[in-house]
């Protein structure tokens, strides 16, 4: 059976881009989205755990990292602390630099 134009063009798109998953540059911007999580996470943690009452455990930094690194930023957790506010601006920055990269590497 011969494909179309159309499903030849995604079928070939399909093949690049599941090998773009396979370069290393993916495998370290991947590591380097976790590793970030965690360590802000953790850092977050530290600094608003006695002075925000949102923060009930890590679990809770662990989603507000995430949701502000990813520019989901629901809002129902918000630093309290000047130094947390300083914090969440170098993780909506860090976020932004990896999920450009992520989009650059798939491009």
């Amino acid at each position: 059976m011969k494909l179309s134009q159309h499903h030849r063009f995604m079928w070939d798109f399909t093949k690049l881009l599941i090998n773009s998953f396979k370069r290393p540059v993916f495998a370290y911007l991947l590591t380097l989205a976790f590793s970030s999580f965690l360590i802000c996470s953790t850092l977050f943690y530290w600094i608003e755990v006695d002075k925000n009452p949102a923060i009930g455990s890590w679990f809770d930094c662990l989603y507000f990292s995430v949701t502000i690194m990813t520019g989901v930023g629901t809002g129902d957790i918000h630093p309290h602390t000047q130094l947390g506010r300083i914090m969440a601006m170098a993780m909506m920055l860090l976020g932004t630099a990896i999920y450009v990269s992520f989009t650059a590497t798939l491009a």
